[in-house]
């Protein structure tokens, strides 16, 4: 325990004196081609500081130190049951971290389906093609581009590494942390976020299960979570991981025995020590920039 504490110390701490101020770039800065409903509710940011009622999406990009400058950079999709975006240790903690390891980070402020289930999809797809554009301009590789997801935020990567619509959209690996995958198992308020009045629909709750929408030529994807969850059941990633190596697409799956829902750079967490490190060689195992240096 006291060293897995340690390492998220140092982690976090490298991280930190990497951090500078985000970049904020809108991903849509004409407006949405579609409404998810709450355009008219203002935005909020609730006690403890994660954003409510997003309407207008945005990125917040991290910059690590040049020097230290992998040409790496990781989409940061936070999660919160699809009513809120919970972005200060899924986000910005977790964009302090990669930017300690020298590896960029665009943390996504994404719209809330309000029962629009295609919207987080909408918000992915167009959170790519801006990283794509502009990653010249942030020293970065835009082949080199990761995605990692929790929780709610997992499904929705799930969502757009199975049905992303074009090469430029495509992420080049993903990394899902506890993720929501069947709509089976998620639980009843992320459901109905995502769903809305018709979340009691069988062959909607199946569309939007993302393990049946896997296909051959997907991204790598590393699975990592907690077998006490029982908030985002380990079933979820278990039928994910079942599903993609049924189709070929190489995965890497890590159940740790204890940490419960949402342990993600949290002091209390005990496989901190083991956790980090392998997502990280995942990470580096995916770096295009220096396998061809």
């Amino acid at each position: 325990m006291k060293r897995s504490l340690l390492l998220l110390a140092v982690l976090l701490a490298a991280g930190v004196a990497a951090a500078r101020e985000p970049l904020r770039v809108p991903l849509f800065p004409d407006g949405a081609p579609s409404r998810n409903g709450l355009e008219g509710t203002p935005e909020s940011i609730n006690d403890k500081g994660y954003y409510v009622g997003v309407s207008e999406p945005e990125l917040e990009v991290f910059l690590p130190d040049s020097v230290r400058a992998t040409g790496q950079i990781v989409l940061v999709v936070p999660g919160g049951s699809y009513e809120k975006v919970c972005v200060t240790y899924e986000g910005y903690r977790t964009a302090e971290w990669l930017n300690g390891q020298g590896i960029a980070a665009a943390v996504l402020k994404y719209r809330m389906p309000n029962g629009h289930p295609d919207i987080p999809l909408e918000d992915g797809v167009q959170a790519m093609r801006v990283i794509r554009r502009d990653a010249r301009a942030w020293g970065v590789d835009p082949q080199n581009v990761g995605i990692m997801g929790f929780s709610a935020g997992g499904h929705f990567v799930s969502r757009l590494i199975t049905e992303y619509p074009d090469a430029e959209s495509r992420p080049d690996y993903a990394v899902l942390v506890y993720p929501v995958i069947t709509m089976r198992y998620s639980s009843v308020r992320t459901r109905e976020n995502l769903l809305g009045a018709r979340s009691g629909d069988e062959s909607l709750r199946k569309r939007y299960s993302t393990c049946e929408q896997v296909h051959e030529g997907m991204p790598e994807v590393l699975l990592v979570l907690c077998d006490d969850d029982r908030a985002v059941v380990p079933e979820n990633a278990i039928r994910f991981y079942r599903a993609l190596k049924r189709q070929g697409v190489r995965t890497e799956m890590h159940i740790f025995p204890q940490g419960g829902h949402g342990f993600w750079m949290r002091e209390r967490y005990r496989y901190g020590a083991e956790t980090y490190p392998l997502i990280l060689r995942w990470i580096r195992e995916h770096d295009k920039t220096n396998q061809t240096k």
